[in-house]
């Protein structure tokens, strides 16, 4: 787990998630745009279907999620609209997302007169190739993940590839609200306004030794000068240059009030390494460091593989292809069976759909409207699409 792949200039981050998905998106249109050529439609059309299936797929992803988590996530958000666009660490759903590629590429098909069927088919493949990326943003972010990959009996791992995630990723979380893993009582928030206890937050831990005292220091600091200036010169330039950083510090530090605070309550237990001192941060970053989750299976890969071998196979069906339309019903088809097993794997994602999940429940649909699909392609249109040559395909 590596949520934030690194830190540019001026504490700027960039998130390992987003960057999977930028790199998966330009890569796939690059090999969309491919694909169009070598089969002679025009690469630029290409390009136009890609960037409205990006901007309809996000949209799409975003509100099929905050449909899917409303209670749980955003009903109680101060401030709801800032959390349903925040999109930063993750929140998007490959259903939803696909579910608004396809209405935007839908749309395109009828306002331009193209090849609805074509367009389809070029993107079909690529799309299976940038889910393949993004579910290696999910194993970095930590979401999406498998259920205990435990021998029977024991918390030794069943399998050489299970993995474990660290303290406070969403699946150690879940793993102690399910009881199934025990934290030190250093690590357990425990607070008046909320209903159950919570395991301190990992902002709180990864804020580092010289951060925390540099926040409270320049506070102290400024304050003094501050006032001090106030008495010498209350007018001066300086005094209201220092009393703007005063006013910055404040703001610092009330934005890292919440994490200060639950990591100075928790340094007031005894130390377990000297019971006459109180517990330092160093200790506490020690223990964190200790609690991880049980092995699990690494589900995200298992979709990242399940992608990519899908990506090729959907790619062979396309050069091969003798009919158009053929290898988006091959999508609706293929897909809903791996997502179905992969869904029986992960556990972060509740029974709430008939008694399936409600990535398994749409993976139905989309299964039966992959049937129809095929019959509707083999029994009623031609093979070739009328308006496939306004995208300049060359008859061989």
């Amino acid at each position: 787990m590596h949520p934030t792949l690194f830190n540019l200039f001026g504490g700027f981050e960039i998130k390992s998630y987003g960057f999977a998905l930028m790199v998966g998106f330009l890569s796939a249109v690059w090999l969309a745009m491919r694909r169009g050529a070598r089969t002679k439609v025009d690469p630029d059309r290409v390009l136009d279907v890609s960037f409205l299936c990006l901007i309809f797929g996000v949209l799409g992803a975003r509100l099929f999620y905050v449909i899917h988590y409303w209670t749980p996530q955003f009903v109680d958000a101060p401030n709801k609209f800032l959390a349903i666009i925040d999109i930063r660490e993750g929140g998007l759903e490959f259903l939803g997302g696909f579910l608004g590629a396809a209405i935007a590429v839908t749309g395109y098909g009828f306002i331009r007169r193209q090849s609805l069927r074509l367009f389809l088919d070029i993107l079909a493949p690529s799309a299976m190739w940038g889910l393949a990326f993004g579910r290696v943003g999910c194993f970095l972010n930590g979401c999406c993940f498998g259920g205990l990959a435990v021998q029977p009996n024991t918390h030794q791992a069943a399998y050489p590839w299970a993995v474990q995630f660290p303290f406070a990723s969403p699946a150690h979380w879940k793993e102690w609200e399910d009881r199934q893993v025990a934290l030190p009582a250093e690590l357990i928030n425990v607070d008046r306004n909320v209903l159950q206890p919570t395991p301190l937050p990992d902002k709180a831990l990864n804020m580092p030794y010289e951060k925390r005292e540099k926040i409270t220091r320049e506070l102290a600091d400024l304050s003094e000068r501050y006032k001090k200036a106030l008495t010498d010169n209350p007018k001066a330039d300086e005094t209201k240059k220092l009393a703007a950083a005063f006013e910055a510090a404040q703001k610092n530090l009330q934005n890292n009030q919440s994490e200060l605070l639950l990591l100075a309550r928790a340094e007031r237990f005894p130390s377990r390494v000297e019971p006459s001192r109180q517990t330092s941060a160093s200790e506490i970053e020690r223990l964190a460091a200790q609690s991880r989750s049980l092995p699990i299976h690494p589900a995200q890969l298992y979709a990242t593989i399940g992608a990519f071998l899908l990506s090729g196979l959907l790619s062979a069906i396309y050069y091969r292809r003798k009919r158009h339309g053929v290898v988006i019903a091959a999508l609706f088809l293929l897909y809903p069976i791996q997502r179905f097993f992969e869904e029986l794997i992960r556990v972060d994602n509740p029974l709430d759909s008939a008694g399936l999940t409600v990535s398994q429940f749409i993976g139905v649909a989309m299964f039966a409207t992959g049937l129809v699909m095929m019959f509707i392609l083999y029994r009623h249109l031609p093979e070739k699409s009328p308006c496939a040559a306004a995208a300049r395909v060359v008859q061989n």
